[in-house]
């Protein structure tokens, strides 16, 4: 039995590594269509956030900083062999290690807890925490800031419907990519679509969040970052 196992393995293996390779070459058509510029600079984002706070002697975010890049960057080719519901998933993780971030920034104690387990904060309390921060003291910003955060939370609640697969629509095998075992320019799209919302908008809160920061940015890391955030 053992034997047998071990030999299906090894064909099942050689069939999903070909169809992933099918699935991604078609993916790679796409882009070479529409472009890589999009959603290749999302990719970049959160690599330059660490550069930029690491070149102010700024370090206290850097696992969390790791851990976005892996995040936008696991959506990112994920999705490029057809694994929409898990890139999807990897946006929501995302969503929550940037409102995370912000708050760790000034809470070294609470960051040491929760780095060994110790220590959990709800979306809802990020949220709070975030609209009532006093480095938005200014009714604009202030007004500009909740409605941000809301947004952003709108794409969490969305992007948990994936990892709860809260009914068929969110199901990886309900695609249509996965009944006929090709590309998608529908769900390539609807990807697409949020990925560069979800990201533009942490980027987005990121900039004002971190404007003092920012300023102090070297040049060639403020430009990239602040392209979509203005």
């Amino acid at each position: 039995m053992k034997e047998i196992i071990e030999s299906n393995a090894q064909e099942d293996y050689t069939k999903y590594d070909c169809h992933f390779k099918s699935f991604s070459d078609k993916t790679l058509d796409k882009y070479k269509e529409v472009g890589f510029y999009e959603c290749y600079l999302r990719t970049l984002y959160f690599k330059n956030w660490k550069e930029g706070l690491n070149s102010i002697k700024e370090d206290n975010l850097n696992h969390l900083m790791d851990e976005l890049h892996q995040d936008v960057n696991s959506s990112y080719y994920l999705s490029s062999i057809g694994l929409y519901r898990t890139s999807n998933m990897h946006l929501r993780s995302l969503i929550e290690l940037s409102l995370q971030s912000i708050y760790f920034y000034q809470h070294p104690v609470e960051l040491e807890k929760w780095e060994s387990g110790k220590f959990v904060i709800k979306h809802d309390k990020l949220k709070d925490y975030i609209k009532e921060h006093p480095r938005f003291s200014d009714r604009e910003t202030k007004n500009k800031i909740s409605l941000l955060v809301e947004q952003i939370s709108s794409k969490w609640k969305f992007f948990s419907k994936h990892i709860h697969a809260e009914s068929l629509q969110y199901f990886q095998t309900q695609k249509e990519s996965e009944f006929n075992q090709e590309f998608s320019d529908a769900e390539f799209g609807k990807w697409k679509k949020h990925y560069l919302e979800t990201v533009d908008k942490i980027n987005t809160l990121f900039a004002l969040f971190f404007s003092d920061e920012l300023k102090r940015f070297p040049f060639n890391i403020k430009s990239l970052i602040k392209i979509e955030s203005e």
